[in-house]
């Protein structure tokens, strides 16, 4: 299908973006409640993928520092549900306080045109897509801060 304008442009609104998820307690959250906010950045990941790991690593400080200022670092694996018990490990072990969502079946991941591990998306507190990452480099995190920086300032 060839989309017209209006409907490519919705497909980059929170409406096209919107999904539901299940956090690691079971709880199911909608991404809405995120971008209600202010801009939030989704960024998705595996246990596998070690680039992954180290940029949560460096983008936790980011969340820190701007989450009461309505930003929201939202973090979704794609593990299967057999690794389930690693990610809980993981994740509890590094005490992070980002939401992390799951998507086992990498169901968001495909809607959302995840290709390959590090992905991820800045969405704005309009719900438009702002920017689209893929892998990670040391420095990114830098670009990323101000792009979050701006998105605040902005609003």
């Amino acid at each position: 299908m060839i989309a017209t304008a209006p409907q490519a442009a919705s497909a980059q609104s929170s409406s096209g973006v919107n999904f539901t998820l299940e956090d690691l307690d079971g709880q199911r959250h909608d991404f809405s409640e995120f971008v209600d906010k202010g801009p939030v950045y989704i960024t998705f990941f595996a246990m596998w993928c070690q680039p992954c790991l180290h940029k949560l690593r460096q983008l936790e400080p980011i969340y820190e520092k701007y989450k009461d200022d309505g930003f929201t670092l939202l973090v979704i694996n794609t593990d299967t549900p057999n690794s389930l018990s690693r990610v809980e490990s993981y994740w509890r072990s590094q005490r992070y306080e980002m939401p992390l969502l799951l998507d086992p079946a990498s169901r968001v991941f495909e809607r959302l045109n995840g290709r390959s591990l590090p992905y991820a998306l800045m969405v704005d507190r309009n719900g438009e897509i702002v920017q689209v990452d893929t892998g990670y480099l040391p420095g990114d995190d830098k670009k990323i801060e101000e792009l979050v920086a701006e998105l605040l300032q902005s609003e």
